[in-house]
């Protein structure tokens, strides 16, 4: 299966899928830090995978420019949280309306293009209560774009100290099966009354 991974990093995604099976194969990696002028997560990932996959340049420039982004089976990011996360206070986290909080568009852009089978994201909690003064709306515009584009999801929250790591640190994780999948029918199932 091919792997996109936007919101690289250095290459976490890729390791737990590449590792969990020969199967999996990443196509395409995207790394991009505007603040910075050493891109280290990019050098990094350089660095552990080679420079095969790797684009290093701004997700929104590639789609305004139409790059040809490959097919895949499988789109995984953890996309930014500094929008969401509570290195902010909730007064002043801006979600979707930030500067990198809005980097879910470009996300949406990408399915709506390649219409991958399946995807996985991940990001701190508190995008579940964001903004703050409408608690839970970004989540929600995110879950009914991921439905009106033909995608079910399911989501739950996990913390690394539940799974032997010295601290918590709470992500949520949604995975998204698009409407012609196995998997997609088994979720229906479930939920129907």
């Amino acid at each position: 299966m091919k792997i996109v991974e936007l919101f690289a990093g250095v290459g976490g995604f890729r390791i737990g899928f590449e590792n969990a099976s020969k199967k999996y194969n990443t196509v395409l990696a995207n790394q991009w830090e505007p603040s910075t002028k050493i891109q280290h997560a990019a050098n990094v990932y350089r660095k552990q995978f080679g420079n095969d996959v790797l684009i290093n340049e701004d997700i929104n420039v590639l789609l305004e420019q139409d790059y040809p982004f490959p097919d895949h089976d499988i789109l995984v990011g953890g996309f930014p949280c500094q929008d969401f996360s509570v290195a902010n206070t909730l007064a002043r986290s801006k979600g979707l309306e930030g500067t990198k909080g809005n980097l879910w568009y470009a996300i949406a852009e990408l399915i709506k293009r390649k219409q991958p089978k399946y995807c996985l994201f991940e990001n701190v909690n508190r995008l579940l209560l964001s903004p703050a003064l409408e608690r839970g709306r970004d989540f929600a515009y995110m879950l009914t774009t991921l439905n009106d584009m033909g995608y079910g999801v399911e989501w739950m929250v996990i913390d690394a100290s539940a799974y032997g790591f010295p601290q918590k640190r709470k992500r949520v994780f949604f995975m998204c099966y698009r409407n012609d999948t196995k998997q997609f029918n088994n979720l229906k199932k479930t939920i129907t009354l």
